[in-house]
């Protein structure tokens, strides 16, 4: 019901603006690193690395199904009615949008992975259970870790096990990032609505369950049937978890407990048994996620015009953001603009911890075209301040950053692209490595529209 209600209110909120449908393109990343060293190196084999794709790989995955489907429901009817055309466009990219939400490179898909790529750092694997395609089920778990993994993680790289909690509500925020860059930048007039509503309502939604308690039946129902450890979920309520851990990096794994069935540690963080500071902290983070409502491009409104001059029209746009992270919370502000010589973004963000805030710039540049527009070159710079070792209790900042370059060769329908880039220890949103290092991305982008 609740999904039901989302569609139709989102199918009279937005409207295709216009008759040019933009670039589509889609991202098939070839070689990703280190993603790939370490996919390889958990699973022991190259083709069975593929299916550790990384947060990167992933992200691309998932958008280039929503962005390929949204485009060809876009071009499937054409009624003689305006009103009715565009009603089934939007009903039937609203019920696909629906119907892939356990499926496969779906934005469940897409949340679970970005939980795997933290752990697939650090060697160990793990099942998404969407591929079980077990339609319908009440939770979804990313399984197969060991008890012993799992206390790993949390007892020498807790910054990390902090971020593996909150890792799928920044994959559907990373989602409509990209997907809004993409339609602001490439003019896309696709429709893309009921997505963006989709990611927000669920995150906002799982923090709230999370704060009133209603996952501890689900959590406890499970326990009663999960007598092997490989079938255990590797958090439970992701929220709860990440929350506890937040607040008690001292707090080792083995603290849990053990399981109800006496074989291994019980997992699963119970609301219930939450002092009232985390509940508080948890309501805290569920207000704030209401930032990821404030765009127009929920309501449709993917380009607004700014001004016009000699040389051409002026277009911006903005969305807020809000991500769980490592020490806290990042509230950002993305400012996007389209001038006639250049894309642009600027994003200004405000990294929390518990009782302290600390500032980032965020700067770049979209294919910007050189040797007539054969050549397109993009860029990321960025400067923070974050919490210093990702602490939540600190006062202290540590300056950090990243620098990203992009060079794509333009061609009619498919264009090899190359990035490169490097980042100090911070978090950043889509990066799973907390810690400096480089990383690079090659792949090729398919025109599908022009």
């Amino acid at each position: 019901m609740k999904h039901i209600k989302l569609l139709l209110a989102t199918l009279f909120l937005a409207a295709f603006e216009g008759t040019a449908i933009g670039q589509i393109y889609l991202d098939m990343p070839l070689v990703t690193l280190p993603t790939q060293t370490q996919a390889y190196q958990t699973t022991g084999g190259y083709f069975s690395s593929f299916m550790n794709p990384g947060m990167e790989n992933s992200l691309a995955y998932s958008t280039d199904i929503y962005t390929a489907a949204h485009y060809g429901l876009r071009n499937a009817f054409h009624l003689e009615s305006p009103y009715w055309n565009n009603f089934v466009k939007r009903l039937s990219v609203g019920l696909f949008d629906l119907m892939t939400t356990e499926l496969p490179f779906g934005y469940s898909w897409l949340h679970e992975e970005y939980h795997r790529g933290v752990m697939t750092q650090y060697g160990v694997n793990s099942l998404n259970e969407v591929l079980l395609f077990r339609l319908g089920s009440s939770s979804i778990a990313v399984s197969h870790e060991t008890d012993e993994e799992m206390a790993m993680l949390c007892d020498r790289y807790h910054p990390d096990f902090v971020r593996l909690m909150g890792a799928g509500h920044e994959a559907e925020v990373d989602l409509n990032r990209t997907m809004q860059s993409n339609q602001f930048f490439y003019q896309q007039d696709i429709f893309n609505s009921v997505i963006y509503w989709i990611n927000a309502v669920e995150n906002i939604a799982y923090l709230a369950t999370c704060v009133n308690g209603d996952g501890d039946i689900m959590m406890k129902d499970r326990n009663a049937v999960e007598f092997d450890i490989e079938d255990r979920d590797f958090t439970g309520m992701d929220m709860n978890a990440w929350v506890d851990a937040l607040m008690y990096p001292e707090k080792p794994y083995a603290a849990r407990g053990p399981h109800p069935s006496g074989n291994g540690i019980n997992r699963y963080i119970m609301t219930e048994d939450f002092p009232q500071e985390c509940i508080q902290y948890l309501r805290r983070q569920t207000g704030l996620d209401l930032f990821n409502f404030v765009s127009p491009m929920l309501l449709g409104k993917t380009r607004i015009r700014l001004a016009e001059t000699a040389t051409g029209t002026y277009y911006g746009n903005f969305a807020f953001r809000h991500y769980l992270t490592s020490f806290g919370d990042d509230i950002s502000l993305d400012l996007y603009l389209q001038a006639p010589w250049a894309n642009l973004y600027t994003t200004l963000h405000s990294y929390n911890n518990y009782h302290h805030h600390f500032g980032g710039l965020e700067v770049g540049v979209v294919d910007y075209p050189l040797w007539d527009s054969h050549l397109l070159l993009g860029g990321t710079l960025m400067g923070w301040i974050q919490p210093k070792d990702h602490l939540f209790h600190t006062s202290t900042g540590a300056l950090g950053g990243l620098v990203k370059a992009r060079a794509c060769y333009n061609s009619r329908l498919v264009a090899p692209y190359l990035e490169m880039g490097w980042k100090s220890d911070g978090w950043v949103a889509g990066n799973a490595n907390l810690s400096d290092g480089f990383f690079m991305k090659a792949g090729l982008r398919w025109r599908i529209s022009q």
